[in-house]
């Protein structure tokens, strides 16, 4: 399986979703699917059971895997608005069952032209607090991709059954219909109202008049959003990136009243999707596809399969020497994943070198079992900042198509500022760029004992025409001594993402569709459902209900059953991991293909309120 190329494709005549989408739509949700499901010929699997079932519809009416993605994630817009959207940006892979190919979008966010490396830093280079500052207001929105991205797809491979705007349709009508507020978003809502209060627009939606928060079961009406959305309908895609919403953005977010932000409408008008390489690798005698950079979700993962592939889980199992291997193997992936990833269209990246069997072996000689590796090693950084919001789907469908979807607006609730009058939250995706932007020159080399030279960018042909103010300018620190981080802030850059979108085959034939919400537990978090089910051979179910052990820094991050297992715990410290607890890691999305019973296993997180629907 080979990536494939761009081709051109005419659009073909729009067509309605039918009236009998919107009927099932509204059916009570818990009458056709639960958080795990089998089938013979497709399965849907996202984190909200009205996304579900839209999804699943439009499979049963015959549309594609692309279809039901689309379709999904505008659902998923309005029932989840605290994790993605049209204001924000994601990750799409897209497996082509009749070609055996397998194609990567990148639908990043991009910084606006005028961001500058020390945007997030303040009185004497020290970085702007991270929450509530640094994440709120204008200055952290970047150019959303979202819309751009699933265009993109729908053009390349959708069934055409469909039509782009015709997929609007299930959102639409349930944002102007309303629909009872989920235990998980009454959550949200009230964790993050201080934030939503700051801005009238955000408070005008998901506040009460009050000032109150919207609890679990009252009705969230959202017709601004639907608006926006019949606005796409009419004038298509136009309208948000050069027409009268961009404008709206614009204004949003340079006259915000905490933090204006530097976007102009020339960022809206020069964005574009990019087609990637997927990155691959071998794990035992399986094969991993996953998003490369910007992402740094798949080239972590797979450098951590690498080093765990010198080991015997399988034997080691959960014992402390298990635990420890892998929480090591994570642990030094990381450290490479800060040091040496950002977006490859401004720095030079060693990917073939990270993800070389050779050099995973030279990482397992650092593993020992009675001692961590230090942490305050250079390029070792704590993590915990991150947030861990996102939203991921799985689809596969009867011809054998496959999409693993991340999106995100980053923090919960983005940004927390509504654009005016078209109902949707902003990101704060340039709070993904190292705020401290720059590095000492002496920080590590790459794997082939050879900096990259971050002076050397490299510019690839593209979908859209590019200004001249989007070429990079330079790398060099202002700082004597000192370089910029590859993940360091600058205009037209998209902002390093852990985002970990995933396929896995076995001899050709898939075996599992997966991906996960979670900042940069994601990789983590995916790592652990592979593990689970390919060393341990576990049930899909169990695999995704097992407590996750991640380490992604300074920390080790244990899920309460694992915290509480007090031999483990002590164990770990005494081999000097500082040890802390999490209620929970993830919201994966999985579908699993099981041999033995020739069926797709369909699993949502129970640590969310996700649906696995199929037939």
């Amino acid at each position: 399986m080979v990536p494939g190329t761009f081709r051109d494709e005419k659009r073909f005549e729009r067509y309605l979703v039918p009236l009998a989408l919107l009927f099932f739509f509204f059916l009570p949700s818990n009458l056709f699917s639960s958080q795990s499901s089998t089938a013979k010929s497709c399965m849907v699997v996202t984190a909200n059971s009205h996304a579900t079932r839209a999804a699943f519809e439009i499979l049963q009416d015959r549309g594609n895997a692309v279809d039901a993605a689309i379709a999904a994630q505008w659902v998923l817009n309005i029932v989840e608005p605290q994790s993605s959207g049209i204001g924000g940006g994601g990750f799409f892979l897209y497996y082509e069952a009749a070609t055996k190919r397998i194609y990567t979008f990148d639908g990043r966010e991009t910084a606006p032209q005028e961001v500058y490396p020390e945007i997030f830093l303040e009185g004497q280079d020290q970085p702007v607090p991270f929450k509530p500052n640094r994440i709120t207001g204008g200055r952290p929105v970047g150019v959303p991709g979202t819309l751009a991205l699933l265009q993109e797809v729908h053009e390349r491979f959708g069934t055409k059954r469909f039509s782009f705007s015709g997929l609007l349709n299930p959102a639409i009508e349930i944002a102007e219909r309303g629909f009872p507020v989920s235990k998980r978003l009454a959550y949200f809502l009230n964790q993050e109202k201080e934030r939503l209060a700051l801005f009238e627009a955000s408070r005008g939606i998901f506040l009460k008049k009050d000032g109150s928060p919207y609890r679990e079961g009252e009705i969230l009406l959202q017709k601004d959003i639907a608006k926006t959305f019949r606005l796409i309908q009419q004038q298509g895609m136009r309208v948000f990136y050069e027409g009268e919403i961009a404008e709206a953005i614009v204004q949003a977010v340079r006259n915000s009243p905490v933090n204006p932000g530097l976007m102009k409408r020339e960022d809206l008008a020069h964005y574009h999707a990019v087609e990637r390489m997927p990155v691959h690798g071998r794990y035992r005698n399986y094969d991993v596809f996953s998003m490369g950079p910007p992402s740094s979700g798949g080239v972590t993962l797979i450098e951590i399969l690498n080093i765990l592939e010198n080991f015997q889980l399988d034997l080691l199992g959960r014992t402390p020497n298990g635990v420890h291997v892998f929480l090591e193997a994570q642990k030094l992936a990381f450290e490479d994943r800060n040091e040496f990833l950002g977006d490859p269209d401004f720095v030079e990246i060693p990917i073939a070198e990270l993800l070389s069997k050779p050099f995973a072996e030279k990482k397992t000689q650092e593993i020992n079992y009675q001692t961590a590796v230090p942490t305050g090693r250079e390029g070792i950084r704590t993590l915990m900042l991150e947030p861990a919001n996102t939203t991921h789907l799985s689809i596969v469908d009867g011809w054998g198509n496959m999409v693993s979807f991340t999106s995100t607006i980053e923090e919960i609730f983005g940004s927390a500022m509504v654009v005016p009058g078209y109902g949707f939250v902003l990101n704060n995706e340039l709070t993904d760029f190292d705020a401290e932007p720059t590095a000492r020159r002496t920080d590590r080399t790459a794997p082939q004992d050879q900096a990259p030279d971050r002076r050397s960018f490299k510019r690839r042909h593209r979908m859209t025409k590019r200004s001249s103010a989007a070429e990079p300018t330079g790398a060099e620190s202002k700082k004597s001594g000192t370089i910029l981080k590859p993940n360091a802030p600058e205009g037209g850059k998209r902002p390093r993402s852990s985002m970990t979108p995933t396929f896995v085959f076995n001899g050709g034939k898939p075996v599992l569709v997966l991906g996960s919400p979670g900042g940069s537990a994601i990789i983590g978090t995916v790592l652990n459902l592979i593990v689970n089910l390919l060393d341990f051979g576990m049930p899909a179910t169990e695999a995704m209900k097992l407590d996750r052990m991640i380490h992604r820094g300074e920390e080790v991050e244990l899920e309460s059953a694992l915290f509480r297992n007090q031999e483990l715990k002590r164990e770990l410290m005494r081999r000097g991991h500082r040890v802390m607890e999490k209620e929970a890691i993830g919201n994966a999305q999985m579908i699993y293909f099981d041999p033995e019973e020739n069926i797709w296993v369909g699993v949502s997180d129970p640590r969310g309120e996700g649906e696995a629907l199929g037939r």
